[in-house]
């Protein structure tokens, strides 16, 4: 495990969020992960990242070294769909994946994950 410090947001809590995000992130599955509010990608990035020995998966995503507390906190939010416009969706989208320094947008909550790469890859974080 690579211990890293990370927030999550479930993406079966709000519709918008998981279709809005597909766009803004040009990526259509999920689970996504962001650092520093850009989209590293999904589970085989990040796999493929840890099988690269040539440096730690933390190094990989441009994260220090030195341990950091763990501090999983699931993110929900609830909006009228029927309300929501692009630039509000976009403008919610760029806030929630700039909201830690290591975003995962997933299925489930790190605590119960509703899908084998949600749980695998909070696994390869944790």
């Amino acid at each position: 495990n690579a211990d890293i410090q990370f927030d999550s947001f479930d993406i079966l809590e709000d519709n918008d969020i998981r279709q809005g995000l597909k766009t803004y992130s040009q990526w259509p599955t999920y689970p996504q992960v962001y650092v520093n509010g850009e989209l590293v990608g999904g589970l085989d990035i990040i796999q493929e990242l840890l099988a690269d020995s040539s440096q730690s998966l933390k190094g990989h995503l441009g994260l220090p070294e030195s341990s950091l507390e763990i501090n999983k906190q699931n993110i929900t939010a609830t909006t009228d769909a029927m309300e929501i416009d692009n630039a509000a969706l976009n403008a919610r989208l760029k806030s929630l994946t700039h909201r830690a320094d290591v975003m995962l947008f997933m299925k489930g909550n790190p605590d119960t994950p509703r899908c084998g790469f949600s749980r695998t890859i909070c696994e390869i974080l944790s």
